[in-house]
């Protein structure tokens, strides 16, 4: 089987960063990087160019919505997953307003961690995760 992807995760917290790239890991065929650092994630962005994000939304500095915002303003338009501990409405607008392909809510165990990347990645092996 041929490689999923490159994914890029951006999430601050040490502990939902270990578990997202445990979970997409668990599924063999992604190639995985985190990084903490919004700003630092919007370089690596633009050089490594993953084949998609997962990005986190409260993050000190710069937040998730804030580096949607610069990719799309400078017509990055990479497949960006929104993940957030928020499942408020205005939230999840907001995230697909500015150009996200998809929002999660965070899981509470890595069992439903491994689900929901497992989601995501047979939605990109079967090309139905929204490119922008």
């Amino acid at each position: 089987m041929t490689k999923f992807a490159n994914v890029l995760i951006v999430d601050d917290n040490v502990h939902d960063l270990e578990f997202l790239t445990l979970a997409f890991k668990s599924h063999g065929e992604v190639n995985v990087s985190g990084e903490m650092k919004p700003v630092s994630a919007l370089g690596r962005i633009r050089t490594e160019k993953p084949d998609v994000v997962i990005l986190d939304i409260k993050m000190p500095d710069l937040d998730g919505f804030g580096v949607l915002s610069l990719l799309r303003g400078e017509g990055n338009m990479i497949p960006v997953v929104m993940c957030s501990g928020s499942a408020l409405q205005k939230d999840v607008d907001r995230a697909y307003a500015g150009g996200c392909s998809g929002y999660v809510e965070k899981p509470s165990t890595l069992e439903d961690y491994r689900t929901m990347a497992g989601a995501i990645v047979e939605y990109w092996r079967r090309g139905e995760l929204p490119r922008h």
